[in-house]
C-alpha cells in the first residue's frame, strides 16, 4: 500500500561554484575543466545527500507515516538532510512488499522485504555572491530488508535539474544549469548502527547537460557523464568525463566535498 507524505528538509550545499577563473577569459579547454570541476562537486554533494538518506533509521508510524515526533524526512530520517543553506519541501511515497512481492498495509520490521520509494524535493538557496534552485526526483527501491538484516541494497533512478548564479568580478551575473538523469546499481549500505557507515559497493551513475549562462565568452553547453564507486571506506571515486576526483563521504555540513589539489573554494 503506497503512503505520501509531506517533506520538508535542508539543501546540501557545497561552497561557491567556481566558473572559470571568477571572470577571467577562458579557453575551451579551460571552460571544460571548469564545468567539468562544477559537475563533480554537484555530483559529490547530491552523493552525500543520497548516502544521509540510505544510512538513515526507518521511523515509519502506524501506516507508513512517520513516528510522532521523528519528523517528516524522507525515509524517517530525524535530522533531515546533510547540509544548510535553504529549504527544500516535497513529498515522499512508499511502498512496503514482503519477500514473495506482496504489497503490505505498513512497515513490519521482519517482514518487510523491501520498500519502493517517490521521494521528490525542490526549493532555492541562497548566500553572498550567489543563489541556487534545486528540483530532485529520486525513484528508487531498497531490499535485502527482511529478517535479521546486514546491510540494504539500492536501485533506481531519478532525474534533477539544478540552477545557480553568482556575481563575477566585473559585477556582471553569469547563472550556472544542470539537468539531467541518475541511477543507483547495487549500492549496498551497511544497516544504521553498523561500526562500518560507508558504502561497501555499488555505483550511482549522473548523465548530464552543463551550461554556463552569460559566462566570460558568452553560453556553453557541455555533456558531462559522472560514475561514482564506493568500497567501504570514506572516501568514493567519481569519474567525471573521464576525470578522476575523490568525494570527503565525512565532509561536514556546508563544507567543500572534494578531496585533493582544489583547496576549500574549489579552485
Amino acid at each position: 500500500m503506497r503512503r505520501e507524505t509531506k517533506i520538508f528538509t535542508t539543501l546540501t550545499v557545497a561552497g561557491s561554484i567556481a566558473l572559470a577563473g571568477c571572470g577571467e577569459s577562458t579557453s575551451p579547454d579551460i571552460l571544460d575543466q571548469a564545468l567539468t570541476l562544477n559537475a563533480a562537486m554537484v555530483a559529490a554533494d547530491a552523493t552525500l545527500e543520497d548516502l544521509n538518506l540510505a544510512r538513515a533509521p526507518f521511523a515509519f508510524g502506524p501506516r507508513g507515516a512517520p513516528e510522532p515526533g521523528i519528523g517528516p524526512g524522507p525515509m524517517g530520517e530525524p535530522g533531515g538532510h546533510r547540509g544548510i543553506g535553504g529549504a527544500l519541501s516535497g513529498t515522499r511515497s512508499v511502498t512496503f512488499y514482503d519477500v514473495e512481492g506482496h504489497t503490505q498495509d505498513a512497515y513490519d520490521p521482519i517482514t518487510t522485504a523491501s520498500i519502493h520509494f517517490l521521494l521528490e524535493v525542490g526549493g532555492q538557496v541562497a548566500r553572498s555572491g550567489w543563489s541556487g534552485t534545486l528540483s530532485r526526483l529520486r525513484d528508487m527501491t531498497v531490499s535485502g530488508l527482511e529478517l535479521q538484516e546486514t546491510t540494504r541494497i539500492f536501485n533506481g533512478s531519478g532525474t534533477e535539474a539544478i540552477g545557480r548564479s553568482r556575481t563575477l568580478d566585473d559585477g556582471t551575473e553569469a547563472s550556472f544549469d544542470m539537468a539531467g538523469t541518475f541511477t543507483y546499481t547495487a549500492l549496498e549500505v551497511p544497516i544504521p548502527g553498523s561500526e562500518n557507515r560507508y558504502p561497501l559497493s555499488g555505483t550511482v551513475s549522473r548523465s548530464m547537460s552543463v551550461t554556463v549562462v552569460n559566462g566570460p565568452n558568452g553560453d556553453r553547453t557541455r555533456d558531462v557523464n559522472v560514475v561514482i564507486t564506493f568500497n567501504g571506506t570514506n572516501t568514493a571515486t567519481a569519474l567525471v568525463n573521464g576525470e578522476s576526483y575523490e568525494i570527503d563521504l565525512d565532509t561536514r555540513p556546508g563544507g567543500f566535498p572534494l578531496k585533493g589539489r582544489f583547496g576549500r573554494n574549489g579552485g
